[in-house]
């Protein structure tokens, strides 16, 4: 199986193409960026131009949606605490959402004193939309991230706020930097604001994933997501963690000291319900876990060896299925999960990454 050289990524990777020194693809789209990226003080002067055009002017300076997972809820201790803003929250009702992470947002929202709404969807229409990803995905986290960044998106408009904030972690922002549909967002925030054609950007990536799903559907999505909000009228998307340093472990260590975030040891993904389930579809899909783009890019970044690495990837792998997980989610959806693990398997072995 071809490799690439620098970083982890193997040929069960999509899209993976080596040059004649055995570097993929993602690598050579990452050095374009990578000196832009180390560069923290330009990074914090694009960050702080970005918070001051809006500050005061709007409704609220900034929407940001939380799930009561550490990087969220660590973005809004820095948003209030750090940069002084207006800040709104909100938490998508996908029928996923665990109740540890509810009453963590509960708790937090006052804890910060900010207005927080839950944001919830027609529950037929939700099932269909589901259901649709796996048919067609093989997992449900295609439905979920367009929900996700066209609620966001729109959501900012509605309440007149004037940025959206989001916390990806940098590895997740950049597992696919150069051939995904979010590529032209890491792009614009690495540019000046004034810059940035913020309505021909999201109009553009609303579009790129759209192309991709039933128009039917779609109208019907597009009909929950879109009511109320001016054509045209988009706020800017702002990724925190691009402009800012990401070290998991200080930020759980920072939450559970100075703030009333709450979780086991199990607190990665705790919030989703069937995060397992969907990453086993994956893994029987794909062949591996679903972690090692990401992991390639903290590797490539320099942020750990190949060792370190591969024992993290190795870690991520799935020796059981979830059962429990697995049944909610086909339940859920409308699925039985035999045929869906059949699809995967015929995927894995006859589908071209």
């Amino acid at each position: 199986m071809k490799k690439c050289t620098r970083c982890l990524n193997d040929g069960t990777v999509r899209r993976m193409k080596l040059d004649e020194n055995g570097v993929c693809g993602y690598c050579k789209s990452y050095e374009r960026i990578e000196s832009q990226l180390s560069d923290r003080e330009h990074l914090q002067k694009l960050f702080c131009e970005r918070i001051e055009r809006v500050r005061g002017k709007y409704t609220y300076d900034a929407a940001l949606g939380i799930s009561g997972g550490k990087d969220s809820v660590f973005v809004l201790h820095e948003l209030v605490r750090r940069y002084g803003l207006k800040v709104k929250t909100f938490t998508m009702l996908n029928g996923f959402f665990s109740e540890d992470a509810r009453k963590n947002v509960d708790r937090l929202v006052q804890e910060f004193g900010v207005e927080h709404e839950y944001i919830e969807f027609d529950p037929a229409l939700l099932r269909r939309f589901f259901r649709y990803s796996m048919q067609h995905w093989l997992t449900p986290c295609v439905a979920c991230s367009y929900l996700g960044y066209a609620a966001m998106i729109n959501y900012t408009t509605r309440i007149n706020a004037g940025l959206c904030i989001h916390g990806r972690s940098p590895q997740q922002m950049l597992r696919y930097y150069g051939d995904d549909v979010f590529t032209p967002l890491v792009d614009a925030g690495l540019k000046p604001v004034d810059e940035v054609d913020v309505n021909a950007l999201y109009a553009q990536l609303l579009a790129s994933i759209e192309e991709r799903m039933d128009s039917t559907l779609l109208q019907d999505v597009k009909g929950m997501l879109y009511q109320g909000i001016a054509e045209g009228d988009f706020r800017e998307f702002v990724p925190y963690f691009l402009y800012h340093p990401y070290d998991e472990q200080s930020i759980v260590r920072f939450l559970r000291e100075n703030t009333g975030w709450v979780t086991d040891e199990k607190y990665d993904h705790y919030d989703c319900l069937v995060h397992n389930a969907a990453h086993y579809i994956y893994q029987c899909a794909e062949g591996r876990p679903h972690c090692l783009p990401e992991v390639s890019v903290l590797v490539r970044s320099g942020k750990l060896t190949r060792e370190e690495g591969m024992r993290l990837v190795q870690a991520a792998h799935y020796a059981e299925k979830p059962q429990e997980e697995l049944k909610f989610l086909c339940d859920t959806v409308g699925l039985k999960a035999a045929p869906i693990l059949l699809k995967a398997g015929i995927y894995k072995r006859f589908v071209k990454k």
